[in-house]
């Protein structure tokens, strides 16, 4: 009697095991796509460059550095959907290919997430103590969102007064 409840669970572990190599309920999440270069088009100095690499790009970058865990479902489902929510939320590698308003709002939300500490998220910063971020680093990402969404708004404001001026002309 025994016997078959072995050769059950084995199977069932197996099935698993193919399963995760297999089952991606959320698309090509893994894909490797071009990675491009974190946040183009943006001002940020290196520093505040690094703490972003360190803390932001494995979930809102195609950056992403997959653990051995995130190749065993039921696990990397969970993994998986967490990494395609973040990047289908703002993604740091296309960061060139939003608009001047897409990029404002996206840096008002992320000012507000971490000033709010929803950001990096603590159920990953469990497993990844290395991208927990100080009160100082906390400061620097947020004053740096919002230099950088003030930029954009004068770009914006620079570009549609000379745009009046032509239309006046």
């Amino acid at each position: 009697m025994k016997h078959p409840l072995g050769a059950s669970l084995v199977a069932a572990v197996t099935v698993m095991i193919v399963a995760s190599f297999l089952v991606h309920p959320f698309g090509a999440v893994r894909a490797h796509a071009p990675v491009e270069p974190l946040l183009t088009s943006a001002v940020v100095d290196g520093e505040t460059l690094r703490i972003l690499e360190r803390s932001c790009q494995n979930c809102h970058s195609q950056n992403t550095d997959w653990p051995w865990y995130s190749y065993l479902a039921p696990v990397s489902w969970l993994i998986e959907n967490d990494v395609h929510q973040a990047r289908s939320h703002m993604n740091l590698s296309g960061w060139g290919q939003y608009s001047l308003n897409e990029k404002q709002e996206l840096l008002a939300e992320l000012a507000a997430a971490v000033r709010s500490r929803q950001m990096p998220p603590p159920r990953y910063t469990l497993m990844h103590r290395g991208a927990k971020l100080s009160e100082p680093e906390l400061q620097q990402i947020y004053q740096w969102a919002r230099g950088e969404r003030r930029r954009l708004k004068s770009l914006a404001t620079e570009g549609g007064a000379s745009a009046g001026k032509e239309a006046s002309q």
